[in-house]
């Protein structure tokens, strides 16, 4: 079954690998959990970061570098050598690395962070780690706080409002409240059912739409996203604010995933949806019917995963014990 989640295709982003060899213990984990680090600005304090995060019992740690990185990998690399330096050769975006470092990765699950981020030295508790296991959604997220260490409404829930699909972001209020996707892309993902399920857009370089389409995907094909309230992250410095304005992103979110019905047994995408997305497009004729006709292909080839519409799906939604 086909598990690339874009209707393009592109080839592997090249990147080298810097570490000095040296694995983490394996004992201080009660759980095989990476932490996959990705790296927005230029880090000043690289090294504590990392010695910190070392400390936390993770059994893998792999931090993605942007192409240029003005420190020095191998100089961090020989203080630290349970770290693994992912120097990437090309620019990419966020969603793409985290599709090359859960790849890379060796444990069951990967928490996905950013640089300007901080965890509490229990946030690895077995309580958690069973968790995981026994639940196995396909992305555990945390609650999130700011630098102030106020609490960020960080849930987002679909809902339709005059026939038109918004986001309403709330806090979390219990274990296992659901998300539509993972704030900052923040989470701890199962590796096993990320990869099942295609990973993220690389074609979407828009974050917001690149999330929504990863995370309105996923629940479509009946995988889920929720809240471990017992886990929070917090920033370090300010988080950035996403863009949802209408461009060639959300076209893509809307062909994979808004136009597709689902007829109780199969998702498919309506000929009749054409003329709808044409006219809203602004495309010219001929790259709306070439655009259209590879989400068609796409969701043919997917079309058993569906489990809901978007429709459906917002219609369903509700939390535990609601």
């Amino acid at each position: 079954m086909n598990t690339i989640p874009t209707t393009s295709k592109r080839p592997r982003i090249p990147y080298t690998v810097v570490s000095g060899g040296t694995r983490v213990k394996q004992h201080k984990t009660p759980g095989r959990i990476s932490l996959l680090i990705l790296n927005q600005g230029n880090s000043l304090y690289k090294t504590d970061l990392l010695t910190e995060v070392e400390n936390l019992g993770f059994n893998e740690i792999i931090s993605i570098e942007n192409p240029g990185v003005s420190y020095d990998v191998e100089n961090i690399s020989r203080k630290i050598p349970s770290v693994k330096f992912l120097l990437l050769q090309e620019s990419c975006n966020a969603g793409e690395q985290i599709n090359i470092g859960i790849k890379e990765a060796e444990s069951d699950f990967v928490f996905v962070i950013w640089n300007n981020m901080k965890m509490p030295h229990t946030s690895l508790s077995v309580r958690l780690v069973d968790y995981l296991y026994i639940e196995k959604p396909l992305c555990t997220v945390p609650v999130l706080k700011n630098m102030d260490n106020n609490m960020i409404p960080s849930m987002s829930v679909p809902v339709f409002l005059k026939n038109s699909l918004k986001m309403i972001f709330a806090f979390p209020k219990r274990k296992g409240v659901k998300s539509l996707f993972p704030f900052d892309y923040t989470g701890i993902y199962c590796r096993e059912k990320f990869l099942y399920c295609g990973g993220y857009d690389f074609s979407i370089n828009n974050s917001y739409w690149q999330k929504m389409d990863f995370g309105m995907r996923i629940n479509l094909w009946g995988e889920r996203i929720v809240c471990f309230t017992a886990l929070q992250v917090s920033y370090a410095g300010d988080s950035l604010a996403d863009d949802n304005s209408i461009d060639k992103n959300y076209r893509i979110f809307y062909l994979k995933n808004m136009a597709v019905r689902f007829n109780g047994d199969s998702g498919y995408l309506p000929r009749s949806r054409f003329l709808q997305y044409f006219l809203r497009s602004g495309e010219g004729l001929f790259h709306a019917r070439k655009n259209f006709g590879e989400a068609r292909k796409w969701v043919e080839l997917n079309k058993f995963r569906f489990k809901y519409d978007c429709r459906s799906l917002t219609e369903l939604w509700k939390d535990p014990d609601e």
